[in-house]
């Protein structure tokens, strides 16, 4: 399947930069690099890209959407999707248009917080070998926030997927890790061209549908393909509960997800 670069630049920013959130909350390394930070870093991305700003406040990270208005330290500008995919790749840099000397020591080198929390954020997430149960559980956890985001933002973004995100009703379904962790993701504007899905790392409390891995080791063999969606949701190691046609919609969407989160 074809992956659309502005797609990719939309996951890119809210399901795997916005997964930062959830990094520094679990780890305390990652959350003392973040402490250092205090700032917040405008991407404005062209042609239909992302605007968000990632906000670094006392340890804590959050990816939004930019709205008029909102403080920036630092403004980065892409020309468009492309460019930006490659700045998450290291291999192009954004032009800085407020706050120079900020962005050098926000990113202008592999050594800088930025540079460091995103690098092992990303070799945690995708580590197939681990020293102990712990490395595997904050492994997987990751992991899942950014697939629950990503569902989210190829839902709204991808071409064939808008199809089925369309066609999701409007209301809250509840994925999780049972007993570990949990996230939302929520649909609104109906059929039309409003439609939207947007992603909440933690459980909604007003669930029409409910999907639930029943352990670490389930949803870590769903993540990286090795187990079948099927098979365990028929040998009961994956829960789906509420409106079914609102699941079904849902995993046509997860199915083009792990294309974007390679």
């Amino acid at each position: 399947m074809t992956i659309d670069v502005k797609t990719l630049a939309y996951v890119n920013f809210y399901a795997a930069m916005g997964t930062l959130e959830k990094y520094v909350e679990y780890d305390a390394g990652a959350r003392e690099l973040a402490k250092g930070q205090n700032l917040n870093v405008r991407f404005k991305v062209a042609g239909g890209g992302p605007d968000g700003v990632l906000i670094f406040e006392e340890g804590k990270v959050k990816a939004l959407p930019y709205e008029k208005d909102m403080k920036t330290d630092i403004v980065l500008i892409c020309k468009n999707p492309d460019q930006f995919n490659k700045v998450v790749e290291g291999k192009a840099m954004p032009i800085p248009v407020k706050g120079l000397f900020k962005t050098l020591s926000f990113m202008g080198n592999p050594k800088t917080p930025f540079m460091v929390l995103t690098d092992n954020m990303a070799k945690i997430m995708r580590q197939k070998e681990f020293n102990n149960p712990q490395e595997r559980e904050l492994s997987t956890k990751l992991a899942f926030y950014a697939m629950v985001a990503g569902i989210a933002e190829v839902g709204n973004h991808d071409p064939i997927a808008r199809y089925a995100m369309k066609r999701v009703l409007d209301g809250e379904m509840v994925l999780g890790i049972r007993d570990v962790c949990y996230a939302t993701l929520i649909k609104t504007g109906g059929s039309g061209d409003q439609a939207k899905l947007t992603c909440i790392r933690q459980k909604g409390t007003n669930g029409r549908a409910f999907m639930t891995f029943d352990s670490i080791d389930t949803a870590k063999g769903l993540i990286d393909g090795e187990l079948d969606a099927m098979a365990c949701i028929s040998s009961g190691k994956l829960e789906t509960r509420g409106h079914m046609l609102m699941l079904d919609n849902v995993n046509k969407i997860l199915n083009i997800v792990p294309k974007y989160l390679a």
